[in-house]
């Protein structure tokens, strides 16, 4: 076979690969929109006004000095579901005498676009 052969079926290869992939691409593109909005549709309106949670957790950290704490927690309701994340403290006295290990129920408040924890009990040990 003589190479200009070769060169143009490997040139008609890859164009109808190309092909291929923009049109898998733009099938893609058609199936994530019809799945956002759909997601649109049933999604939950957002509650006005202040809300708040309480939610149980084990701390995996305390950085008083940032005001933040590492929890793991429960699902809190409406908002997420179980992880582990770190909040930031209305007041760093909050963490006195906390070890991670140790197990809490806490308080976060919504505050605009944020979650701050504005009180907390400790449980128990370990």
């Amino acid at each position: 076979m003589r190479l200009y052969k070769v060169v143009i079926l490997v040139n008609i290869a890859l164009g109808a690969g190309f092909l291929a992939g923009y049109h898998w691409w733009g099938q893609d593109v058609i199936r994530l929109r019809r799945e956002l909005a759909t997601a649109k549709q049933s999604a939950v309106p957002r509650q006005v006004g202040e809300r708040s949670w309480s939610v149980r957790g084990v701390v995996r950290g305390v950085s008083p000095e940032m005001k933040l704490i590492f929890v793991t927690h429960e699902e809190i309701p409406g908002v997420m579901g179980p992880m582990t994340m770190g909040f930031r403290m209305d007041d760093s006295k909050l963490s006195r005498g906390l070890n991670p290990g140790d197990r809490i129920q806490f308080t976060l408040k919504e505050t605009g676009n944020e979650l701050v924890l504005v009180a907390l009990r400790k449980e128990g040990s370990r």
